[in-house]
């Protein structure tokens, strides 16, 4: 009877480097990343409107100003501004070359040929405006409803029956619309190694100070664990990988379920 035995480590600084000089490729790669797109001019953020798609799933988010009532509690005032946070953690961060007007909110873009900021409305900055009104959010998923709505945007004359029958990628050729900045969240790269051995390597950009972790991986004989257990120790120090705690998992199926059993 085989069970699957599993190692959960850190990934090493030269672990990759070994994986190369083993001359193991990876067998597949997955990303999970977000996608944003805009016009060359930026008329969308102009707009307060940003397109993004995520895992094939597009998303239009819309920003509308509204009046705030000067009495507000400091409770409401406060979770207001972490819903603000919330939401523009969603677009992407400016580059290194701009920085924010405190004042006014808007993004000051130093140029070369103008001794003096120009302020401008970057695509990737969500712009603040006056203490006397707060911005609400809308997104949007439809298909349908995202190509409507960017059609008023943009002033495209499109009829009903053309907006059906479009593809969303043909919708944005039409409307001058391309992708300008991306950003991965997570990663997973599976390696297949001698002797039956997978590794499994998992990234999360989100927090770029974590240590990737990697999962070490085969199929055992329940009557040879041990040595499966040695084979798998001598491997771990070949790559470089770092033991967690809490790092074997070892999971035995039967007919009637599962069981797990951990080893620190």
């Amino acid at each position: 009877m085989q069970v699957p035995v599993k190692m959960e480590y850190e990934l090493g600084v030269q672990t990759e480097q070994r994986l190369r000089e083993m001359g193991v490729r990876s067998v597949w790669e997955t990303l999970d990343a977000d996608y944003y797109y805009d016009t060359d001019s930026f008329q969308l953020a102009s707009t307060q409107t940003w397109l993004n798609q995520h895992n094939g799933q597009w998303g239009l988010i819309l920003a509308e100003e509204r009046e705030l009532n000067h009495f507000q509690s400091g409770d409401t005032k406060k979770s207001e501004d972490e819903h603000f946070e919330e939401k523009k953690s969603k677009i992407p961060n400016s580059s290194p070359e701009e920085r924010s007007d405190s004042a006014t909110g808007a993004v000051l873009i130093e140029t070369s040929s103008n001794k003096h900021p120009e302020k401008v409305m970057c695509k990737s900055q969500v712009q603040r405006t006056s203490s006397d009104t707060s911005l609400t959010y809308t997104e949007l998923s439809d298909l349908y409803t995202i190509m409507s709505h960017l059609s008023k945007c943009l002033q495209l004359h499109l009829t009903h029956n053309k907006m059906q029958s479009m593809t969303m990628k043909n919708f944005l050729k039409m409307a001058q619309i391309q992708m300008y900045d991306s950003r991965t969240r997570t990663s997973t790269v599976k390696y297949s190694l001698p002797g039956g051995f997978s590794l499994v390597v998992e990234r999360n950009y989100r927090i770029p100070i974590e240590t990737p972790s990697a999962f070490l991986m085969i199929n055992a004989d329940v009557l040879s664990i041990s040595s499966e257990l040695e084979k798998m120790d001598r491997l771990c120090k070949e790559l470089g990988l770092k033991p967690k705690e809490r790092s074997i998992q070892t999971i035995f199926e039967a007919c009637s379920g599962h069981v797990d059993i951990f080893n620190s």
